[in-house]
């Protein structure tokens, strides 16, 4: 395999882990189809579940005058996002190394269209 391959793999696989998904939009590789489609789902990856701990944490707030009542159902949403974000994560690390375009559940199909109107909005430039 050569050295091109191997970095397409390793900035794949990175783009899952957090908001390193960014280092794949400066790379030399950056037009590779496969990178391209990896970064792309890391990123929705990312926001979705910012998003998702950001509205736990307001549902905290909402329920703060009900303190055993946040506290178990924080407890257990938070519990629930980070299993799901990590078996995600996992998902497309597992894809990214083996070169496959597998889409992800639920954040796959939205980085699909993201990436089709990003396109689309690059060629009426």
């Amino acid at each position: 395999m050569n050295e091109n391959n191997q970095n397409i793999r390793f900035l794949s696989a990175i783009s899952y882990i957090g908001v390193l998904f960014v280092i794949g939009h400066f790379a030399v590789e950056r037009s590779n189809p496969d990178l391209r489609f990896h970064k792309y789902q890391g990123g929705v990856l990312f926001c979705v579940f910012g998003l998702l701990y950001m509205m736990n944490a307001l549902l905290s707030f909402l329920l703060s005058f009900i303190p055993p009542i946040q506290i178990i159902l924080s407890f257990l949403i938070s519990i629930a996002i980070t299993v799901s974000y990590i078996l995600l994560t996992i998902m497309g690390i597992v894809s990214a190394v083996k070169f496959e375009q597998n889409v992800l559940p639920v954040v796959g199909k939205m980085a699909v269209m993201l990436r089709a109107r990003i396109d689309e909005a690059r060629r009426i430039k």
